[in-house]
């Protein structure tokens, strides 16, 4: 391959993984109508890398091209946070099982110190939980796993990020260092299981958010209409 082949396909990655992270940290919001021009100027590039970003993007369904009327970041649904949740419930309490114990202790002492520090709901907290669970994936080897739970995981972080569950940043943390000190014992089985119910609570806590934000829709609507039908 050619330097400038080499170069091309290093602006198209960067291109593509500049307007991925603005999506998955809801830089740009769900629903988000797009155009070709705002996104070359937005992320200050030519429209071949661009498109190549977009095709990517909605290969992994954060995005849908409707021909002639732009693009559209995917909006968030209850559906899709019970297919997401469902496919981590397959992935990571199975990786936690049977292949946590190809992860150091050390790693391990590490994270008990992290999840027993305070900190405050940030990117940086989200991004650091993300490599918490990728961890175990990770661990497996697999690299069919590791692309199937690469696209779920991007999909989660988008509604962590959306719905900002300060509320659930203790309990994740004690749920988080449930799952490490079963593992350091070497309880694979009862790691599992820890994580299970982590991931479990962390739907419910997204599921309820969904939900309240669909009924504050639905009030607003009702007032629109009522407010429209008494002018």
């Amino acid at each position: 391959m050619t330097s400038d082949k080499k170069a091309a396909q290093s602006l198209k990655q960067i291109v593509y993984e500049d307007l991925k992270h603005q999506i998955i940290t809801c830089e740009i919001l769900p629903g988000a109508q797009l155009t070709e021009e705002a996104l070359c100027e937005r992320l200050k590039a030519s429209r071949t890398p661009v498109r190549d970003a977009v095709s990517r993007l909605e290969q992994e369904q954060l995005v849908t091209i409707h021909p002639k009327k732009g693009i559209y970041v995917n909006t968030v649904s209850l559906a899709n946070v019970s297919e997401l949740f469902e496919a981590r419930l397959r992935i990571e309490p199975y990786a936690v099982e049977h292949y946590g114990n190809r992860i150091g202790d050390d790693v391990y002492a590490e994270y008990i110190s992290y999840f027993n520090a305070p900190h405050e709901r940030s990117m940086e907290q989200y991004f650091r939980d993300d490599a918490f669970h990728q961890m175990f994936v990770n661990a497996t080897n697999n690299r069919y796993l590791l692309r199937f739970y690469s696209t779920v995981k991007d999909q989660v972080m988008r509604y962590r990020v959306l719905s900002a569950l300060d509320a659930r940043l203790s309990e994740t943390d004690r749920e988080h260092r449930e799952v490490v000190m079963q593992c350091l014992r070497g309880n694979w089985r009862q790691a599992s299981e820890a994580m299970r119910a982590h991931i479990e609570n962390s739907k419910i806590a997204i599921l309820d958010y969904v939900m309240q934000q669909n009924r504050d829709a639905k009030n607003i609507f009702a007032v629109i209409s009522g407010g429209s039908a008494e002018g």
